[in-house]
């Protein structure tokens, strides 16, 4: 059975796995959950959001334009845009 927690695309900085993590990313008071790799390096959670069809947050932006950003999900391959 496959990890949903574990990103399919290792750390950018170590190369090491990378973990839904909730309250990984801290921004002044307020913390979110994001991709985090055992050496602490931590994915900002703007760079990666949740697939509205299955549910995954491991997906990738394809484009980033007129304040829309286009997102491929990286389990079920679906498309889709949220605003900036």
């Amino acid at each position: 059975m496959e990890n949903t927690l574990l990103r399919s695309s290792p750390c950018p900085e170590c190369g090491a796995d990378m973990l839904w993590t909730q309250n990984a990313w801290k921004s002044g008071e307020t913390t979110n959950a994001a991709y985090r790799c055992p050496n602490g390096h931590t994915l900002d959670p703007s760079l990666t959001r949740q697939c509205p069809v299955c549910g995954s947050h491991d997906s990738v932006m394809l484009n980033d334009q007129e304040g829309r950003q286009q997102f491929q999900c990286a389990r079920c391959a679906e498309r889709f845009q949220m605003p900036r």
